[in-house]
């Protein structure tokens, strides 16, 4: 688990963790008072990161998909989900 700060606050989270040879980045998220200050993809290249030795996936969000598509990350496919309350 990645926790971005500034100074003594966290503005962002993000996670790595290995499954069959492949870096599965998941939970990012940043504070909306720090969107746009380069905090999403900082905290999204520590996890891809983690193991710099084996490729690395994810699935993002509308919002979060050109901060990944700037690190290098390629669209493969588009899901919509539905939740019922």
């Amino acid at each position: 688990m990645f926790v971005g700060y500034d100074g003594d606050v966290p503005l962002a989270t993000s996670v790595a963790h290995d499954a069959a040879g492949l870096t599965v980045v998941e939970n990012v998220a940043v504070l909306p008072a720090a969107r746009g200050r380069g905090a999403g993809a900082a905290i999204t290249w520590a996890a891809t990161g983690h193991r710099p030795d084996q490729p690395a996936a994810l699935i993002a969000s509308d919002d979060g998909q050109p901060v990944y598509q700037r690190l290098g990350y390629l669209r493969v496919e588009r899901w919509t989900v539905w939740v019922r309350a």
